[in-house]
């Protein structure tokens, strides 16, 4: 169990509920133990011949009867205050200690780097925090009072069985072995079942949403069909794994019942001969034999709480995977937090890849002045947008150095790094919300006043206030209730409303119509003045307005200079611009 023993760390502060709740746990497994124990004077009262006795003996032993079958009675209603109480506080225990370890994932899926991500299916980190942690949660919090109560029960009632006759309760003590090697022995099997159970649940999650996120290609090609067949064979996967799991968990369940039951007969049979040989009363066998019913009930409970503990394990080790992963980008121990910076972005014989074999930027160089705004073309692949996730530090490079007023970007911290960056990236998403929500999603503290500024700056405001709840109106997931360029408009402004020193904008005017473009790009004139503009872009009317534009061909620098001098030479820039000009959308990426 070393997946779920690595989770205990997440149990430490809430130790002094546990220690109560193992307590109570104890003591209710006692008085389960005790109350079937206190049947033995009632079955002695009973089988005294109450009948043959006289009037006054008989009222004597009636009332010693009634006196046992009240104290019998008190037991087993402390025994169910106990239990109650020991598996509410468990449920508690398990559900805080499964809450703060699902948002312990969560946190940590977000502190891991984009490489992660991008080497990552999304369907299986949404089944790592939810499915596995899910499963987790309805084990242990269901189960967490019988780990305690069962054995606790299970040992006292043994202890008792001894008192009443060891002859009998060797029965006992042969079977509770066998019935462990059966369990452990399918318990392997049931946890490598579950673990499978858990990676094709992963595969249906990812199907389902890709089904939902991908509705709109999917009905565009009409592959509704294949994706419903996809989807169903993911389905039939997971059942199948679960199915393996059940059967294993039934042919335990069987094994246990029939040793136990193997063992009760056999103590009814050998009873028999000891009341005969004056070993035992026959009151104390009743009572002896429902402690040995009781006890393998209690042995059974175990039996099946160690399949359930095996398919908590299985998810158990795949979270514990998943939160020993460690993240590409991390702070140095040595890093310092910056308060103010000028804008100066430099490149320094950068060399990245992002498989480690074939390289998406070679010796490249470039610097961006403070308040200068760079454009950067060429055709597609060649690296643009590569170099502009290496600003905030989305990924580190492998040579070189990328760096911000002169230092080192490995050499500050990531949050006070990305807190001067505004960001707008070529597949503009956005949150669940309302736009209001989405705008001041960078920088939620900022004005009503910043924020509709913001919004106007990006050409936003005039169609936000069209919209039926104008800024509180909800976008739906991912955006969907609004246009493209819509979308990207809230995006720029967003980013904008951030007023970082480095603005950074990939693509961000690509699904924008002429009218709104020249709009956005008339605000940004004003906007950009003093900030360092780092621009992605293939529409001629944003690479025209850049101090310096950069082409790219092949992760290495080919041309740079202004637009009128770049198209007097005769190069990669003159012949993009030339392949672009009958599709009158400018240069093409």
């Amino acid at each position: 169990m070393k997946g779920l023993w690595a989770l205990r760390v997440f149990a430490k502060k809430y130790w002094q509920m546990l220690i109560v709740a193992l307590l109570l746990m104890g003591i209710s497994g006692v008085l389960y133990a005790e109350a079937v124990y206190k049947t033995l004077p009632v079955f002695n009262q009973l089988f005294q011949e109450l009948a043959a006795a006289d009037e006054v003996a008989r009222a004597a032993r009636l009332q010693q009867l009634l006196h046992s079958t009240v104290v019998l009675f008190c037991y087993l209603v402390v025994a169910a205050i106990a239990t109650g109480g020991a598996t509410y506080m468990g449920e508690w225990l398990g559900q805080k200690v499964l809450l703060d370890l699902r948002a312990t994932v969560f946190e940590h899926l977000q502190m891991l780097s984009m490489r992660f991500f991008d080497q990552s299916r999304s369907g299986e980190l949404i089944s790592r925090v939810n499915n596995d942690t899910l499963l987790l949660q309805t084990t242990l919090s269901a189960n967490l009072s019988v780990l305690i109560i069962a054995p606790v029960t299970a040992l006292w009632m043994t202890i008792r069985m001894l008192q009443l006759s060891w002859r009998l309760t060797l029965l006992m003590v042969v079977i509770g072995p066998v019935v462990y090697l059966v369990t452990r022995s399918l318990g392997s099997r049931v946890r490598r079942y579950s673990r499978l159970t858990q990676e094709r649940m992963a595969d249906l999650t990812t199907n389902i949403e890709e089904g939902f996120s991908l509705s709109h290609v999917i009905k565009i090609f009409g592959m509704e069909p294949e994706v419903v067949e996809r989807f169903g064979g993911a389905a039939q996967g997971v059942l199948r794994a679960e199915l393996r799991a059940a059967r294993m968990r039934a042919f335990n369940k069987i094994g246990a019942a029939i040793l136990v039951s193997l063992a009760l007969c056999g103590a009814l049979l050998l009873g028999a001969h000891e009341i005969l040989s004056g070993f035992i009363a026959p009151g104390a066998l009743v009572t002896f034999v429902l402690l040995m019913q009781s006890t393998g009930h209690e042995i059974s409970r175990l039996t099946r709480l160690n399949l359930a503990l095996q398919r908590a394990e299985a998810a158990a080790l795949r979270t514990v995977e998943l939160l020993e992963e460690a993240p590409g980008v991390t702070d140095a121990p040595d890093a310092i937090r910056i308060s103010a910076v000028q804008g100066r972005v430099t490149f320094d014989n950068v060399e990245f890849s992002y498989n480690s074999k074939e390289p998406v930027l070679k010796d490249f160089s470039l610097e961006l002045k403070p308040g200068q705004t760079v454009a950067l073309v060429g055709p597609s692949g060649a690296g643009k947008t590569t170099v502009a996730n290496l600003v905030p530090r989305l990924y580190d490079v492998q040579a070189g150095r990328v760096m911000v007023d002169g230092t080192d970007v490995r050499q500050i911290t990531q949050s006070s790094l990305r807190s001067f960056m505004g960001f707008v990236p070529q597949e503009t998403l956005l949150f669940a919300g309302t736009v209001k929500g989405n705008i001041a999603f960078g920088r939620p503290e900022a004005t009503e006043e910043e924020l509709i500024a913001a919004a106007q700056a990006a050409n936003a405001h005039d169609f936000i206030l069209a919209l039926p709840d104008g800024y509180e109106t909800p976008v739906g997931e991912r955006g969907v209730q609004l246009s493209g360029g819509q979308r990207q408009r809230i995006a720029i402004a967003r980013a904008l409303l951030r007023n970082p020193r480095i603005l950074i904008l990939d693509e961000a005017t690509s699904s924008l119509d002429r009218e709104s473009e020249a709009a956005v790009h008339k605000a940004l004139v004003t906007l950009l003045a003093g900030r360092t503009a780092l621009i992605i872009a293939h529409r001629l009317s944003t690479v025209r307005n850049a101090d310096k534009i950069v082409v790219i061909d092949s992760g290495r620098i080919v041309q740079q200079g202004t637009h009128e001098q770049l198209i007097q030479q005769d190069g990669l820039y003159r012949r993009l611009y030339e392949s672009s000009a009958t599709q009158e959308t400018g240069i093409i990426e």
